[in-house]
């Protein structure tokens, strides 16, 4: 939708705009078939809308539709035309971008993957978990925050139609975007999404930096998050200053043993660490008595006031 609505290389020679945009000449200002492009006017516009795509895509109120599959005769040449970036979804820079924006910490019923549909659906959200739900049949397959140095990497691998100046335009959108929805975030939401170790690790990463100083409230129950996951958690929250106002970790459901209980434990005793921590849940986890033991001996040393939910 923002391609339709924000001005594009559109006008021809003439000034008039044509169903098509022209492609800028290498190394050059002009456009084939010396198009004009934009407007000055139009120009300025369109750079103003480009700025404020992140804003509009990561935006909590922001419902966003992936559409993420080709028709299957997508490749037939009687029925469409194939021109310009024809790469899989998530291969596309501009949408693996936008798709980036989406996941930082958006509420599951705002980021809908339409290539899931099977267009049998007759209700947008209802009770989530109903079969005839748009949402329940087309929930994202999200990914973890990346911290912008490795969206960048990321990004290197993306295809753009005009990747010259697309592709720094895109990286420098994303750490704009990143810097201001994750500083302000009191709570994050990725439950039951299927993540595991790797997931942990870039989320670990993103929190130990320090890009979400107001986090209160990080929920990652009915995961697969084993004790190498658990770990790396355990790293960003014992990380100097990382996760100063931290009241409550849900990381039940997960795949956490005694080895992974062991490094959450040491964490919750080191000094400084996740200060106002008083919620932490691990139940229906494979802990043993070893674990639960390291766990609590920890939370009691450590003085918090508040509730350690383990298996009972």
């Amino acid at each position: 939708m923002d391609f339709c609505c924000i001005h594009q290389n559109c006008r021809d020679r003439e000034g008039i705009p044509q169903q098509c945009t022209y492609q800028r000449l290498e190394d050059s200002g002009s456009f084939e078939d010396d198009a004009i492009g934009r407007f000055e006017p139009e120009h300025a516009l369109f750079k103003e809308a480009l700025g404020s795509l992140g804003r509009f895509y990561s935006h909590p109120a922001t419902v966003v539709f992936m559409l993420t599959q080709f028709p299957d005769d997508y490749d037939d040449a009687a029925k469409y035309t194939r021109l310009g970036n024809t790469e899989q979804y998530f291969n596309r820079g501009w949408c693996f971008c936008e798709s980036s924006w989406a996941m930082l910490t958006k509420d599951f019923r705002c980021l809908v993957d339409l290539g899931h549909s099977t267009g049998a659906e007759t209700c947008y959200y209802g009770d989530y978990g109903r079969a005839d739900s748009l949402v329940t049949a087309c929930a994202a397959g999200r990914r973890a925050p990346v911290l912008p140095d490795a969206f960048d990497a990321q990004l290197q691998r993306k295809g753009f139609t005009n990747g010259k100046d697309d592709r720094p335009r895109v990286a420098k959108l994303y750490r704009s975007a990143f810097a201001q929805r994750l500083e302000a975030a009191e709570e994050l939401v990725y439950a039951s999404l299927h993540w595991g170790d790797e997931e942990a690790q870039q989320l670990a990463a993103m929190l130990a930096s320090g890009a979400a100083p107001q986090l209160k409230r990080l929920h990652l129950s009915g995961n697969e998050v084993s004790d190498e996951g658990a770990a790396r958690l355990a790293e960003a929250l014992r990380a100097p200053g990382a996760l100063p106002r931290l009241e409550e970790l849900s990381l039940g459901g997960n795949r956490v043993g005694d080895e992974g209980a062991a490094r959450l434990a040491e964490a919750l005793r080191a000094p400084g660490a996740v200060p106002q921590l008083q919620v932490l849940r691990l139940g229906g986890n494979p802990l043993g008595e070893a674990g639960q033991a390291a766990l609590r001996a920890a939370w009691a040393e450590a003085g918090r006031r508040g509730f350690l939910m383990l298996n009972s």
